[in-house]
């Protein structure tokens, strides 16, 4: 068996085109992952609803479902949910063209929102027990319907992130977790560090003046001859560190078998949710998620392994971050490659990636947790 480590990278003014040849040139990787599960499960990003351009593409959505169909799966199941109550993902597959360009293919609709498991019976949620960073037991609800399967595909889209640096196709995998379990610590407060307090079609620009005081800020302590955090920064720094370790930990529990990630309609700045739109016309896949995240990062103009989660991804054996060790096919990565504006917070999370390089291990979940029925909840998200 082939082992090396391809990535696929392709450069078009085509998104659909582009998803479809770049599936195509990891055919092979794609079909031995469709084999384990001919009921695959593909995940697109559905965080912002009202930024249409900042979920996964209908396009996207489309090409991928035949590629993964042509590799042999029987029927797919799309899995997707906003976490905000009266934006129910219903509308969204409808309002986002999902449905309709699946219409007549073998293609099922997850409401990860709603209370129950439609048309699937029984309850939507798993618990399984799972040892958080500070060792503490914690149970931990997952889709049901998700946790089963042996094929994951995850539909990523390129951004930056106040809380990992790049908010790519590992991170998106905190759609399908419960948040009232609270696995990543100080989630609630969102990605930025803060509750927005304003309406929300405001808050792309409210984050927007909120991140240039940051950056200023930031900025003149750096000039003025080093840094010295204050007690709130240290205690975000330790939140930070903390989310980055479970998402690790959770990431060996929800691998995804394949990772496309789509930068036509990228976004750099204060991502995840409110930063500038940055379009690159490039796409990135493979089926190794953390050398795909690790590409896609490198594209952004960051170096990989001094991304915190990629580093400790890739200490967990979960993939490679290392560039001189993956096989790129399809475009030169020098063609795409642009330096994205970062994340107002980034001098900060710099710190957090330093840490990481000192690691010697993760946590990983509990081997002993027997998976149960859990009381069904509401679905939210926040990334």
């Amino acid at each position: 068996m082939d082992n090396t480590i391809k990535v696929a990278v392709v450069r078009s003014d085509r998104r659909r085109g582009a998803v479809a040849e770049a599936f195509a040139l990891i055919a092979d990787d794609v079909r031995r992952c469709v084999k384990a599960d001919s009921r695959p499960v593909i995940v697109p990003n559905l965080d912002n609803p009202a930024r249409p351009w900042t979920c996964t593409h209908r396009d996207t959505l489309s090409a991928a479902t035949d590629a993964i169909l042509g590799a042999g799966a029987s029927s797919i199941m799309i899995a997707a949910g906003t976490g905000r109550r009266g934006h129910p993902p219903c509308d969204q597959f409808d309002r986002l063209g999902y449905r309709g360009e699946l219409w007549n293919r073998p293609a099922t609709f997850l409401d990860l929102d709603s209370d129950t498991d439609s048309g699937h019976g029984g309850e939507p949620w798993t618990t399984i027990r799972w040892i958080n960073p500070r060792g503490e037991p914690v149970p931990l609800r997952i889709c049901s319907r998700v946790a089963a399967a042996r094929c994951r595909v995850s539909l990523g889209v390129v951004r930056t992130h106040g809380l990992y640096r790049v908010g790519l196709g590992l991170t998106d995998l905190t759609g399908v977790f419960h948040p009232d379990d609270g696995y990543l610590p100080g989630q609630e407060r969102g990605a930025g560090g803060g509750p927005l307090r304003v309406p929300y079609w405001a808050a792309p620009v409210v984050e927007s003046w909120r991140g240039w005081m940051v950056r200023a800020w930031l900025g003149l302590r750096s000039i003025a001859g080093g840094m010295r955090l204050t007690g709130s920064e240290r205690r975000r720094l330790e939140w930070v560190e903390q989310a980055t370790s479970s998402l690790v930990g959770l990431a060996a529990l929800m691998q995804p078998r394949v990772s496309l990630i789509d930068g036509f309609a990228a976004m750099e700045g204060e991502g995840p949710r409110y930063g500038r739109r940055r379009a690159l016309g490039t796409v990135i896949a493979g089926t190794d998620p953390v050398a795909v995240d690790a590409v896609a990062a490198s594209i952004m103009g960051f170096e990989p392994r001094e991304i915190a989660y990629l580093r400790q991804a890739e200490i967990m054996g979960l993939g490679t971050a290392d560039l001189a060790a993956i096989t790129l096919v399809g475009d030169p990565v020098s063609a795409s490659r642009h330096r994205f504006r970062r994340h107002s917070s980034d001098p900060l999370l710099r710190l957090v990636s330093s840490s990481a390089a000192r690691e010697t291990g993760a946590p990983r979940p509990h081997s002993g947790s027997v998976p149960s029925r859990s009381q069904p909840g509401r679905v939210g998200r926040t990334k």
